[in-house]
């Protein structure tokens, strides 16, 4: 290793990057309060390293404090920042106090050390007084993995613990419940102990009131919401979080623990077997009585078996997240179609499919399936778009008195634009959070705060400060993007004149006209109209309509749904994508492609035995070696 004052010597890259006057260096502190026993400790090494940094000279450029176990980079945002100002340019040096304080994994410890060398960056180890080198690589990674066999027995220390104690509650010995979170509905008085919060209990006992009264989830979150409910932190309960709690046996006052372990190897949380949970009856004061939360249970279910998936009629034809829910029907068996998806390997593609199919499958594999065709949204929607397109095209021309209206509107909205405004005022509030923040790290220098409360003000501060910034850079490229109101309104009418949007939003309403779309096995589709809404429509683009004289065929269109193959036409994107590696770069190896193109060996090599077989490639090699050259046979 360099010693620490040789940082601004050396011919390489990284001494270059180090001659520019002054040295930037940003300073990484971490330690696990699991580990550390002293409350001050991260504020002490914290301290530390600032003073030596100041003591040799190098300007401070960025400090990234946390407490966070270094046994994996997950979770550990200020880790993460730093590898971001690291390719930012942000600083020359990144300080650390040892190896075991950056991480003890050594998988990561190398992933580190990769990123130091592509952004030319140095790493200074203050315990040690010395520069890491690439001389120093066996002995670092020796450092590395001992360390993370330090982690690994304290993981190991740590879970016998734990074990420990739920084996004393397994005899009824009690052992204390070690709870690490709040929970909502009870406070902590002291260790293990609980009283009920009583207006958090106020809260739990009406969301089990109205589960018990047939609301679902999504309905019993957004009543509490507007009731003022909100979580221990002052945010919003969410529908699955009130399912949990309702759910949970914590209500009558029962803990269940050992349920997920933490496995170091894997660097993940398992799921243990219900046979391995242990119960924990009267562990805390219960909210509700164990026989009613029962009693709603037993009604939550008793809905979810009569509305389950495969017995599911209730008319979908006027409700939907979707523009064809509810709409689209099987012409075989009668069902609804039903929206999922499915990855083409390009990208994750919705599908509707036949509901009957889904439950039941296809009558191959059970006499009471389906086995009608499967429907790609975007193919289908352009199908339905063009037909109402052709049916009705006399929606299609009389588009600008549709445009003038629409300008009008623009207009005032410009008129009342308080964008400018609102970005005053967001930079002023960025101001203030910049200043609370730099407040907040003095006080963990002070000694004030505590690590933890540091940890947690800190990251609610960066939160905020990172959804200011987001405003602000959307109304400030808003406003570069615009900056004149007369050039705005130019690209608008443009906009609407030449880019298809007044057709694509009439096309929209009449889509929300139609009843029903009947699917048939070999692709033909019958749309079908509700005569009032769509005479509704039409009569207010094109007044000489007249009722008497349209039959029922004007409200019910015919068209072809043909199925595209996604997989081929991911495929013919792929070959076209080699061919042009091989008309820019003949010399390529072959196994430089698929990282190239994104995509497996196998999938490269399946393409250009295609491209061969097609007489669109050749490979001429060059003697007995390896090499060659690529020739792509042009039509």
């Amino acid at each position: 290793m360099e010693t620490g004052s040789s940082c601004r010597g050396g011919g390489s890259v990284a001494g270059s990057t180090l001659s520019r006057q002054p040295t930037r260096v940003g300073i990484y502190n971490r330690c696990s309060t699991e580990e550390e026993a002293q409350k001050n400790a991260l504020a002490v090494q914290a301290e530390e390293s600032r003073e030596i940094a100041q003591r040799k000279g190098w300007i401070i450029a960025a400090q990234y404090i946390e407490s966070e176990s270094g046994t994996s980079v997950k979770n550990r945002t200020e880790y993460q920042r730093l590898l971001d100002d690291m390719e930012k340019d942000v600083f020359d040096i990144v300080m650390i106090k040892s190896i075991d304080r950056l991480m003890r994994s050594a998988k990561d410890w190398y992933l580190f050390l990769s990123k130091l060398t592509e952004n030319n960056r140095r790493l200074y180890i203050y315990l040690e007084d010395k520069f890491y080198t690439p001389d120093d690589s066996l002995i670092s990674g020796i450092k590395a993995i001992l360390a993370e066999e330090f982690s690994r027995d304290l993981s190991k220390k740590i879970k016998n613990s734990h074990h420990r104690r739920q084996e004393l509650h397994r005899q009824s010995k009690g052992a204390g419940l070690n709870i690490t979170r709040p929970m909502f509905g009870w406070d902590k008085v002291e260790k293990d102990v609980y009283v009920i919060n009583e207006a958090e209990a106020e809260a739990y006992r009406a969301a089990f009131m109205l589960a018990g009264e047939g609301k679902g989830f999504y309905v019993i979150a957004n009543e509490m919401y507007d009731n003022g409910v909100r979580s221990k932190s002052g945010k919003r309960i969410s529908a699955i979080q009130w399912r949990k709690m309702i759910y949970s046996p914590r209500a009558h006052g029962t803990m269940v623990i050992h349920q997920r372990e933490y496995d170091f190897d894997s660097k993940k949380m398992k799921t243990l077997p219900p046979e391995e949970w242990i119960y924990i009856e009267d562990a805390l004061p219960p909210i509700v009585s164990k026989e009613y939360q029962e009693e709603v249970l037993k009604e939550i279910s008793a809905r979810r078996i009569d509305c389950r998936f495969g017995e599911y009629t209730r008319d979908m034809s006027r409700v939907g997240m979707y523009d064809l829910s509810g709409k689209l029907y099987c012409a075989i068996c009668g069902s609804v179609y039903y929206r999922t998806s499915f990855s083409s390997g390009l990208r994750r593609l919705p599908e509707w499919k036949c509901s009957t199919a889904l439950a039941k499958g296809r009558t191959a594999s059970n006499k009471e399936g389906c086995d009608n065709i499967n429907l790609i949204e975007e193919t289908i929607n352009e199908v339905v778009e063009r037909a109402c397109k052709e049916q009705y095209e006399s929606l299609f021309g009389t588009q600008q008195n549709i445009i003038d209206e629409t300008l009008a509107a623009v207009k005032k909205a410009f008129r009342d634009d308080q964008s400018e405004k609102e970005l005053v005022r967001l930079k002023k509030e960025l101001e203030k959070l910049d200043r609370k923040k730099k407040i907040l790290f003095e006080k963990l220098m002070n000694e004030t705060i505590q690590d933890l409360e540091f940890k947690e003000y800190n990251e609610e501060l960066g939160r905020q400060i990172a959804q200011l910034s987001e405003k602000i850079g959307a109304l400030e490229e808003k406003s570069s993007t615009y900056a004149d109101y007369e050039i705005r309104l130019t690209a608008i009418r443009e906009f609407l004149q030449t880019g298809g949007a007044v057709d694509r939003a009439k096309t929209k309403d009449l889509v929300t006209r139609i009843d029903r779309i009947v699917v048939y096995p070999d692709g033909k589709i019958e749309i079908l109209f509700n005569r009032v809404k769509l005479l509704g429509l039409l009569k207010i683009y094109d007044g000489s309509i007249i009722e008497e004289q349209l039959n029922e065929q004007f409200f019910r269109i015919t068209a072809k749904y043909v199925h595209t193959n996604i997989y081929r036409e991911r495929r013919d994107v792929v070959n076209e994508k080699i061919l042009d590696i091989f008309r820019k770069d003949p010399h390529v190896y072959a196994k430089d492609l698929p990282e190239r193109l994104g995509v497996s060996y196998s999938y490269v090599n399946t393409s250009i035995k295609e491209l061969k077989r097609e007489g669109r490639i050749r490979h001429k090699q060059n003697g007995f070696t390896h090499d060659g050259t690529w020739e792509v046979i042009e039509e």
